[in-house]
């Protein structure tokens, strides 16, 4: 029978779920490539799954700067990792012009599934190639960190190659047999934040027009101002690089509040559990994009319900910095309510009492937001991407200013 490792009572419970997630981007990361597994197996020490994502290749650096930092690894090794990955995502991470491909073989950075050259990955994975810049301080580091930053083409992905000119969003990605994926970043208010931001610092003859026309529709949930969508994960990626409390932008948002409203809101959906799922409830809660017993989806709350009795555990736990709280006394009731969807990573991807169900995997973009998330209770992922100048660049495009109010309305003056 397959023992599996029992939470750490060395360390407080948030610490030892940072750790494992750490953990996971360092045996999960290809030795020869730096490449990173999208996914492993929770409950076994060996899987067989070889694709890697540029998304979860991007939070491994992070996860290499914060090793380092808490001295779960040694520094020389946490920098050799550091540098094998920055040599790989330059060298055989396939790409189409400078944007990666969404999922490769972990081997040798060759597309596969006939996946799309992503925007959002590529964003994901550069926000890591600058936090490890900021945190390396290593000549390498910056070299090959800057050489990655400056192949994307920021315009072609805005236009379609220059078909559409006068394009304020950017395109979702590129497929080579079909062209330029229709969907647009800021069709609906979503992860888009960071892209954006990336986008105005590096290339600063691109519209920010953008940025004021993201569909932020808002709702209410029991009288809690939301914006669409549901899914947590959309309210937690940019925030797991780039910091947004105590500031509004130049239309008056606080978009710390719009995460905090987004927790609220999901988990006060699930207290009231209109479907009447098991175990949902004030310590069971955590709506978002996951795997579930019939496949993956993209579950939500307020705005966005699609609901089948699946949580995801890291994306409640991902809530600490704005629903400390209650995120905390989710983690704590999870490891003791669920003891049997304990895994070496910590929670699974997916849990779903109803049908008596608990996944057998983890995912390398959600460990990620959630390992992100604990590390930024001090700020620090936070902290370092801010030091860098194409990141404040972006944050002075769309008019970010501190503000007496933040923290309050989600609209300044509402």
């Amino acid at each position: 029978m397959l023992i599996l490792p029992a939470p750490s009572f060395e360390m407080p419970l948030l610490d030892d779920l940072e750790k494992r997630a750490y953990t996971y981007f360092v045996e999960q990361t290809h030795p020869a490539t730096g490449l990173t597994k999208d996914r492993a197996s929770n409950l076994k020490t060996s899987d067989e799954y070889t694709v890697a994502s540029s998304a979860a290749t991007g939070f491994a650096l992070v996860a290499f700067t914060i090793g380092a930092d808490r001295k779960w690894g040694s520094r020389d090794d946490l920098l050799k990792r550091t540098k094998t990955t920055l040599r790989a995502i330059n060298d055989i991470l396939e790409h189409h012009n400078g944007w990666s491909f969404h999922f490769v073989d972990w081997s040798n950075g060759k597309r596969v599934w006939n996946s799309e050259a992503s925007s959002i990955d590529t964003s994901i994975l550069l926000a890591g190639v600058v936090v490890a810049r900021e945190y390396w301080k290593d000549k390498e580091v910056t070299d090959l960190a800057n050489r990655y930053r400056d192949r994307i083409d920021w315009k072609g992905m805005l236009t379609d190659g220059g078909k559409k000119p006068d394009a304020y969003h950017l395109s979702m990605g590129f497929v080579p047999e079909k062209g330029y994926i229709e969907g647009r970043w800021g069709n609906l208010y979503d992860e888009c934040k960071m892209i954006y931001l990336q986008a105005y610092g590096l290339d600063r003859e691109m519209t920010t027009a953008g940025w004021e026309k993201i569909d932020r529709k808002p709702v209410k949930y029991k009288g809690i101002e939301l914006y669409v969508g549901g899914p947590l994960f959309m309210h937690q990626m940019s925030e797991s690089f780039y910091p947004f409390r105590g500031m509004r932008d130049r239309m008056g948002i606080d978009y710390w509040v719009a995460s905090r409203n987004a927790a609220r809101g999901n988990r006060e959906y699930c207290i009231d559990n209109p479907e009447g799922f098991k175990a949902y409830g004030p310590n069971f809660w955590g709506l978002s994009a996951c795997d579930h017993p019939d496949g993956y989806n993209a579950f939500g709350a307020p705005g966005w319900i699609d609901d089948n009795g699946t949580i995801t555990p890291t994306s409640a736990v991902a809530t600490i910095n704005h629903t400390p709280k209650e995120a905390e006394s989710f983690a704590l009731a999870m490891r003791k309510d669920h003891p049997d969807s304990w895994g070496r990573y910590g929670f699974p991807n997916g849990v779903n009492p109803t049908k008596a169900w608990n996944d057998p995997d983890v995912i390398g973009i959600d460990l990620g937001m959630m390992m992100c998330a604990l590390a930024n209770r001090n700020g620090f992922v936070q902290k370092l991407s801010m030091k860098a100048p194409e990141i404040q660049a972006g944050y002075r495009a769309v008019g970010f200013k501190k503000s007496p109010s933040a923290g309050e309305a989600l609209r300044q003056g509402k």
